[in-house]
């Protein structure tokens, strides 16, 4: 049982490698920010509208090397893509570690495969060491598929980017246990139950299935694990020591059930909310239009989150199962990111916005972080009959898992360019209203920020303009904003406005609040010298090229299509001689659409 163990001694070494890069980045940014301080801007009294900025002369400087190498490694790492076909991107450093992986663990399954009776090549041998290496894995398997993998906190690689190594692992695993299972010429029983649900699993995991039928794979993966792991442990104490490898994947994988479930209880339970049986909270659900519907409930008062981060959504009366939960990226900042507003000045002096209440927030607008506001992009199965619900008018209770994931760290960084397009809005949205607050309070050296969303319906604007109003009103002097609104298609009108909304009426503020709310901020929205709106698709290859010709520590965060990504990581392929001459450090953000 030697090999499996040498096997994780590497593992460990690259998780260590990770970490250790991991912490110096945080180091070195918090370095960065108490060297040189804030850094305000000048644009001549201005809003720039452009977002661009100054340039400054650059000279070649040997002292540059360590960073230059540092940003180079992130252009040939995660800006440069294997793509297969139109939905499959896999980053550089992704395919290094699946290939890396491949490499070392068929070195231990080949290397001195040669038996006690002398035999070089026996198969019965060699399969039995394929099948210790592949129960050797199911630690790690299990750590990467889980949402409270301490894996995530130790790396700082969120839960959802370790679930693309955790299906690559486990593809590698089933071929390891095929290989075991095959030189068997009669399976045992509890054998060949566990390797019939993990080749199920497999089948069912599959991009296309799981796109299209996500709740029978929700099922079925929680089911079929269950099974595979048990048969697994039986199995492998009928015939070898390796259960103390499988007995750790139970309690990983129960550990992270029991962690949210305690996070369901807490956050939705009458006990400590002060909320009365049952358990969850009334939603208010708005169609927007045919393919988004916006989910609104009173934020439970415990429940804090960080700008980006998501929660799962359970909705017993519109899911098949009652526990069937559902991830969504939060639009909005809690109150630990509240500011007050003041007086805004638009171009056009006629148009002015409703009154204000006495704290300085708008009359018949609740403040962001007093709810949970989604985003939610209407495909088939649970978003389907969720928008269906808000259609008919349904009252829907809703219980929160959460919050997951990191959030960008952008207190460091110079410029900040954050781009969205359709339903990503909820990722930037409230990534912008952080980074607002925290140069507020003099947390963050950002200096300049672009926001730029694609949409494809002018209507969609009225989504977020009182939203857009509000932060605009609290930017503070030494930030610079750009707000840049791209329109593909569809009507350019701003007339109309959404579906009335479905229940929740004594959490969220009547509909003619709402609208009313909405026009003022739309006229406002529409005249603001930050506010730039236009027809077409946004040219982010040449906008970034000269967002990044300015100086200081540049961050891009980008939630949309896999075409909005691509574009941002082909324009950031910075040359390395460049970062020699004083081009900026840059520090890329994904979010994209779609299955992984």
């Amino acid at each position: 049982m030697m090999y499996p163990q040498q096997v994780w001694w590497l593992l460990a070494g690259v998780i260590a490698l990770i970490s250790i890069a991991h912490i110096l980045s945080l180091l070195y940014a918090t370095s960065y920010t108490l060297r040189h301080g804030r850094a305000p801007v000048d644009t001549g009294g201005k809003q720039d509208i452009e977002g661009y900025g100054a340039t400054h002369p650059r000279r070649f400087s040997w002292s540059r090397l360590p960073l230059a190498l540092v940003n180079y490694f992130r252009v040939v790492s995660f800006r440069n893509t294997i793509d297969v076909g139109e939905s499959i991107s896999v980053t550089h450093a992704e395919a290094w570690l699946t290939i890396g992986y491949i490499v070392g663990l068929f070195t231990w399954l080949f290397i001195n495969t040669t038996d006690t009776s002398g035999s070089a090549l026996s198969w019965t041998y060699w399969s039995g060491r394929a099948g210790s290496l592949a129960v050797s894995q199911f630690p790690l398997i299990t750590a990467l598929g889980t949402k409270n993998s301490i894996l995530a906190y130790i790396t700082g690689i969120s839960y959802d980017k370790l679930n693309f190594m955790h299906r690559m692992t486990a593809r590698i695993v089933f071929i390891l246990l095929w290989v075991h299972a095959g030189s068997k010429s009669l399976f045992l029983r509890l054998g060949l139950i566990a390797i019939v649900a993990f080749t199920l699993l497999i089948i069912v995991s599959y991009r296309s299935i799981r796109a299209r039928f996500y709740e029978l794979f929700f099922f079925s993966h929680f089911a079929l694990v269950l099974i595979m792991l048990l048969g697994g442990y039986f199995h492998a104490k009928q015939v070898t020591p390796l259960t103390y490898y499988i007995w750790p994947s139970l309690l990983v994988w129960a550990v992270d059930r029991f962690l949210r479930l305690l996070r369901v209880v807490y956050y939705n339970s009458f006990f400590l909310s002060g909320r009365t049986p049952p358990l969850g909270t009334e939603a208010a659900l708005e169609l927007l239009s045919p393919r988004f519907v916006r989910l609104r409930i009173a934020r439970p008062p415990p429940l804090k989150w960080t700008p980006g981060q998501a929660a799962f959504l359970i909705v017993p009366s519109v899911s098949r199962l009652s526990i069937e939960a559902h991830p969504f990226t939060i639009a909005g900042v809690d109150s630990r990111y509240r500011v007050r507003r003041k007086p805004i000045q638009a171009a056009d002096s006629r148009v002015t916005l409703c009154d204000s209440d006495s704290h300085g927030y708008m009359l018949g607008a609740k403040p962001c972080w007093e709810e949970l506001e989604f985003m939610i992009n209407v495909r088939d199965g649970f978003t389907k009959r969720l928008a269906k619900a808000a259609e008919k008018g349904e009252r829907v209770r809703v219980l929160v898992d959460g919050p997951y994931g990191f959030s960008p760290n952008l207190r460091g960084d110079d410029t900040v360019l954050l781009v969205a397009g359709g339903s990503g809005i909820s990722l930037v949205l409230s990534v912008f209203l952080g980074l607002i607050s925290d140069v507020r309070a003099g947390k963050s050296r950002c200096r300049r920020v672009v926001f730029v969303w694609s949409i494809r319906d002018a209507k969609q604007l009225e989504w977020i303009s009182t939203t857009l109003v509000d932060a605009l009103a609290v930017v503070p002097a030494e930030l610079g904003v750009s707000i840049r609104i791209f329109i593909t298609s569809g009507s350019r009108q701003f007339t109309g406005n959404p579906r009335q909304p479905a229940g929740g009426q004594s959490v969220i503020e009547s509909q003619s609040e709402r609208d009313t709310t909405n026009n003022n901020a739309m006229g406002l929205l529409t005249v603001l010298d930050a506010v730039l709106i236009t027809p077409g698709r946004p040219e982010l290859s040449k906008m970034l090229k000269e967002i990044a010709a300015a100086a200081g520590r540049l961050s891009v965060t980008v939630c949309g299509s896999q075409a909005i990504v691509k574009s941002c990581r082909e324009a950031l392929r910075i040359p390395f001689m460049s970062f020699m001459y004083g081009a900026p450090s840059v520090t890329l953000h994904v979010e994209s659409f779609g299955y992984a």
